[in-house]
């Protein structure tokens, strides 16, 4: 090829074997000729001719090369002029191109700035005819991985404005979208077709599957195929071959997947070498597999895992595990040899990344201190308080090894807006369309104070709220709080509830029962007031003794909350595991003043369980109870219970807010004084942690006097299921979708939209 460039290369090649025998050619100067966009410099170094150097023919031929290299010439040839000082070597060059725009035409399915980013052509740029090629390919390629192997693309330069300017144009026939017409298995004995059909993702066209391909889907098929195999014992399983292809039309397209089995393999002897810390029997303890058990690679690095978490939670974490394993027929036998190390104390515990946040509000919620042996749950947990503070999107772990073989521990935090001004809306059954205007600093100038300022209007409500949470008073685990609130609310068109209160708040971090568990005390001082009832209700309720309109308003409550709360949830949204235990006590009346007295308990358990993959079943259960002091005290109408539909008393969906209860004889909901709500949930992500579909069963009812509670008649209770979305907005919250069918609601219509979004008071 480089022969053809230049026929005085030829010559020059003469030249110098003429005077091989006689003299060595010096080089006197290099020249460049024909670089206009190219610098000279670039073509010198290039080269590697410099004056004074001697001239051979190897010196000659890689100069041409490294020249051609750099992909900016198309045409390169040398001359040498013989002098009495030495050679003078002229290096003429021929430019390629410049881009002046890049054309295309004919594309539908993908938009022109997707393919120009994927070609990484720009004007301006000089352009070969091997460029030109592979963007040919790469478009191909592109539309390949998308289903569309048809596709045709053709490429012409075009002379531009300018001279030694071009326009390149891409025509694209995208043709049809190929379907997978067929996916043929072979070799496979000990599974069927369709078990190992069912571990691709890729998937042939029928009814319910459009049959599209997707090239990288395909290649993380074959890997899921020999993983599929490995789990089943089949060590040596391999796919000796695949083959791809269509049908005369192009619409079609055809998979072989040629298999290798093997020999189905078993679990056999395991023995442990090296470990000094803990006892072989403590060590086995953590294998996931038995002796004769058919081979799992799955169980296989658990247990690799395991082992190594083990020695981690020690402070080892220079622990060295080779799992050497030996085949005697179809027995795998596994020997752990391990390499212990030292132990690692943590020298210094460094946070890094916070920028608004100050640092003593990450750190006083970090378990692991300085100076102490590092321990791998511990480090876990300080990463779940921090996260669960709701202030940062991410926190990553790293360490720094010290020369000593202790650690420093940083922690890369990355932090998430958390003060907002919030313009929503939110709508349920019993409020309507709400509008709020909402203030909220969860982190108050990086101190993780909590402040909240909330203004609701709506035909039916109208709030206005101020909160304020100090969690660490005086930097101790104890939170103090204060929160001022007046409400209006209509209820389904009866009567108007006025309140307005004040509450002061204490609470307490705990280590027993463990510290997952807090301790809260809430003093409330409530003015409540019911008016504006309607003639609906003054009738129905005229001669019911507990008629509304019959006590003097305003009422004083004056009461004390104790609640205990543990939880344990990995998230404090779309949780993945752990529970929350919430138990409340209220007492009003008494020695506290005020003209109700009674005395209320609230029991609350929700349980987080991964059952496989993200799919997460959550069971709750809710139970309520209250009663005045004698038989003659009055317990508030609004403190008692109605569950039904998304009700704060309990949710069971498939029936109207608030519509389960006791009612009098005339069939008046007069709401009851103990409650018992069961929730099933199955939640799985659509988008993780953004959108969420799930299926539902709920059951419950509410009853007058405690004595009818019963948490095992569940024949007493109403029961429905269904399914719902959740979905996470950024100033509206959360925002929920829920369709449910009441199996014991009377009327026809027993299937029941409930929909809700924003922040509830």
């Amino acid at each position: 090829m480089i022969s053809k460039k230049s026929i005085l290369l030829l010559l020059l090649i003469l030249l110098v074997y003429s005077f091989s025998y006689a003299q060595v050619l010096t080089i006197s100067r290099v020249e460049v000729v024909g670089n206009k966009s190219a610098d000279k410099s670039l073509v010198l170094l290039a080269s590697g001719f410099t004056p004074g150097s001697n001239l051979d023919l190897t010196s000659i031929q890689r100069a041409i090369k490294r020249i051609y290299g750099l992909g900016l010439f198309s045409n390169v040839t040398i001359t040498a002029t013989q002098t009495e000082g030495g050679v003078i070597l002229t290096i003429r060059l021929q430019e390629y191109p410049k881009l002046a725009q890049l054309e295309i035409k004919g594309n539908k399915r993908f938009k022109n700035r997707e393919i120009e980013d994927k070609l990484g052509l720009k004007a301006g740029m000089q352009i070969s005819p091997q460029q030109v090629k592979d963007g040919i390919n790469v478009i191909q390629g592109l539309y390949r991985d998308k289903g569309y192997a048809a596709t045709r693309v053709q490429s012409e330069l075009k002379p531009g404005s300018k001279e030694e300017e071009v326009v390149l144009d891409y025509k694209i026939d995208e043709g049809q979208k190929v379907k997978i017409k067929k996916i043929n298995v072979q070799g496979n004995k000990d599974f069927s077709e369709g078990k190992i059909k069912k571990q691709m993702k890729t998937k042939q066209a029928s009814l319910l599957r459009s049959g599209e391909f997707n090239s990288e889907k395909y290649q993380e098929d074959k890997g899921r195929i020999t993983d599929f195999y490995k789990k089943n014992g089949y060590l040596d399983a391999e796919i000796l071959s695949d083959s791809i292809w269509f049908d005369p039309t192009g619409k079609d397209m055809f998979i072989r997947l040629v298999l290798s089995e093997g020999e189905r393999y078993k679990f056999g002897g395991v023995s442990f070498h090296g470990n000094t810390i803990f006892p072989e029997e403590k060590l086995r303890k953590v294998v996931k597999f038995k002796p004769g058990e058919f081979y799992d690679q799955k169980k296989f690095e658990e247990t690799l895992t395991e082992l190594n978490n083990l020695y981690q939670e020690e402070g080892y974490i220079y622990v060295q595990i080779l799992d050497n394993t030996s085949t005697q027929g179809n027995v795998v036998n596994i020997d752990y040899q391990i390499t212990e190390g030292v132990p690692a104390n943590i020298h210094f515990v460094r946070i890094e990344g916070n920028i608004k946040t100050k640092e003593k509000v990450v750190r006083r919620e970090l378990s692991v201190i300085p100076g102490r042996r590092f321990h791998r749950s511990i480090l876990l947990r300080s990463l779940r308080d921090v996260m669960y503070l709701n202030y940062f999107s991410n926190v990553t772990p790293d360490i720094e090894v010290l020369p000593n073989g202790d650690i420093d521990l940083i922690l890369k935090i990355e932090e998430k807006q958390t003060g907002t001004i919030n313009f929503g809306a939110g709508y349920s059954a019993v409020d309507k369309l709400v509008g709020s205007i909402g203030l909220g600093i969860p982190n108050f100038m990086g101190n993780g104070q909590n402040v909240q300022l909330n203004w609701e209007f709506g035909k039916t409500r109208n709030s206005l709220q101020l909160d304020f949470t100090e969690p660490w008073f005086r930097d101790t685990p104890t939170s103090v709080g204060i929160d001022i609130y007046r409400v209006n609310r209509r209820w389904y068109t009866d009567f108007t509830e006025g309140r307005t209160g004040v509450g002061l708040r204490i609470g307490r971090r705990l280590s027993w029962p463990d510290n997952y568990s807090r301790l809260y005390v809430r003093y409330r001082l409530e003015s409540v007031r019911y008016f504006d009832f309607s003639e609906t209700y003054l009738t129905n309720y005229k001669d019911s003794p507990y008629g509304l309109q019959y006590i003097k308003w305003p009422q004083m409550t004056s009461s004390v909350n104790f609640t205990f709360l543990r939880d344990s949830r990995d998230l404090p949204q779309f949780a993945t595991s752990g529970s929350v235990l919430t138990y409340d006590v209220e007492l009003a009346g008494g020695l506290l003043g005020g003209n109700w007295s009674y005395h209320k308990y609230i029991f609350e358990f929700s349980k987080y369980v991964k059952t496989f993959w993200k799919f997460v079943l959550v069971a709750k259960v809710r139970a309520g109870l209250i009663d005045g002091y004698d038989r003659n005290s009055n317990v508030p109408y609004s403190e008692r219970f109605a569950p039904g539909g998304t009700d704060p008393d309990g949710m069971v969906r498939g029936y109207p807010d608030g519509w389960i209860g006791p009612r009098d004889a005339s069939g008046n909901l007069i709401r009851g004084r103990s409650m018992l709500v069961y929730n099933l949930e199955y939640q799985f992500p659509l988008v993780e942690q953004q959108i969420y579909a799930l299926l539902f069963a709920d059951a419950g009812n509410a009853w007058m006097t405690g004595r009818q509670f019963s948490p095992v008649s569940f024949g007493r209770l109403y029961k429905s299921a269904g399914f719902g979305f959740r979905m996470v907005v950024p100033s509206l919250g959360m925002i929920g979708f829920d369709f449910g069918y009441g199996f014991d609601y009377p009327g026809k219509d027993k299937w029941r939209p409930h929909f809700q979004f924003g922040r509830p008071f």
